[in-house]
């Protein structure tokens, strides 16, 4: 039995779909189809049934995921020690961030990182949904969002402070709200995963459920909406941080700042040591951030 074909059996179980594992692995069709049949034929059972529509995990298949898991683990921890002790990090390093993140905070600096590193190869991905991390195969993640309490590993970035701001534009044709309460007078910006703004107020905490004029689904969508002159939208300032310093978006409301922000963190799954991959590239970024963070200044 191959450690290749245990990755992509795990990995196809994890997917429900041998096309898309293989897809990952650089594999066609009938080479993901040939891998698992090795598999099988090693195990000594079917692991999996399939049809046109579904792929679904046999009682033998459930037995050797489990278990299999756990010894790549295991195999992952004794690797990642050995390069631990290795002069140069090296490997595959999956990575999972939201998309402005990604694009104003990462991106820009990878090119110096992979010279100085160049046996480590990246593979991002940008989504404003929260990953699982383990179960959907990534080494690290960027997160913007307050930590559930996990087994995961974090260190933290920086501060993650939100304000409410529109464009110059917007505020010349509209004027600044002062209170949570004239938002019901402005075009407030939605997005489905906030559909309740919260504020720090005098009193304590003001929670104010808006009606958008426009509603979208990532913080991106918020931000070009915002800058278009389309209403009030709560965007972290390590997304605005120039656009506030240059004049082209105004924080308004200051005197009820936004509640809930959190920080930013490098998130990673638990082991025994750091994986060196991952050690050097989130010591890497935190050279370049400064303390404090430069969207913090």
């Amino acid at each position: 039995m191959r450690f290749d074909d245990l990755r992509f059996f795990v990995r196809a179980a994890d997917l429900g779909s041998l096309s898309e594992a293989g897809r990952e692995f650089g594999l066609s069709p009938s080479a993901a189809s040939a891998r698992l049949a090795a598999l099988e034929k090693a195990a000594g059972a079917q692991l999996m049934a399939r049809t046109t529509r579904q792929l679904s995990l046999t009682e033998p298949g459930r037995l050797l995921l489990s278990h299999g898991k756990a010894a790549l683990d295991e195999l992952d921890t004794a690797f990642d020690l050995l390069d631990a002790g290795a002069s140069r990090p090296r490997g595959q390093l999956r990575i999972s961030s939201n998309t402005f993140f990604g694009r104003k905070h990462i991106l820009p600096y990878l090119n110096e990182f992979m010279e100085q590193y160049p046996d480590i190869r990246i593979e991002m991905s940008f989504t404003d949904r929260i990953v699982d991390i383990v179960g959907e195969g990534f080494d690290l993640a960027f997160r913007g969002a307050p930590l559930p309490d996990s087994s995961l590993m974090a260190r933290k970035l920086g501060g993650n402070r939100r304000v409410l701001c529109a464009s110059p534009d917007y505020i010349t044709r509209h004027g600044a709200p002062a209170t949570p309460a004239d938002l019901a007078n402005h075009a407030c910006i939605g997005m489905s995963a906030l559909p309740i703004w919260y504020f720090d107020g005098p009193n304590g905490e003001v929670a104010c459920t808006i009606s958008p004029a426009i509603t979208g689904d990532s913080g991106d969508f918020a931000y070009d909406a915002a800058m278009c002159g389309l209403g009030l939208s709560i965007k972290s300032v390590a997304h605005v941080w120039e656009d506030l310093r240059e004049g082209r978006l105004v924080s308004v409301m200051e005197d009820y700042p936004v509640a809930r922000t959190g920080n930013f963190w490098a998130v990673y799954p638990p082991a025994p040591a750091t994986p060196p991959k991952i050690a050097v590239l989130v010591d890497f970024l935190l050279s370049k951030y400064g303390r404090p963070p430069y969207w913090e200044c």
